[in-house]
């Protein structure tokens, strides 16, 4: 994916952590645009606040599976089937 991203610091306080900001551009499929475009949409929230979300949450399953050993389980409602998450 670097190939197709750009990145440049962006804000009056660029070179601190806690207030830098970066601008992406990235180079995206219809389907993911269109996946995170619904989300946006129905969590009434900015394309920048999904974005974080997104990898907020790749990078806990990430830290929990690939760092800690964890596994990531989804139980359905009445609680009757359980499913491993795996990411590749």
């Amino acid at each position: 994916m670097p190939e197709n991203t750009s990145e440049t610091n962006a804000g009056p306080s660029a070179g601190t952590v806690d207030q830098q900001a970066t601008r992406l551009s990235v180079n995206i499929n219809p389907e993911t645009a269109q996946k995170l475009r619904w989300y946006k949409e129905h969590k009434g929230i900015s394309i920048t606040e999904t974005i974080r979300r997104a990898v907020a949450l790749l990078d806990l399953v990430e830290r929990e599976t690939s760092e800690k050993g964890n596994e990531v389980l989804l139980r359905s409602k009445d609680g009757k089937t359980v499913r491993q998450l795996w990411l590749v």
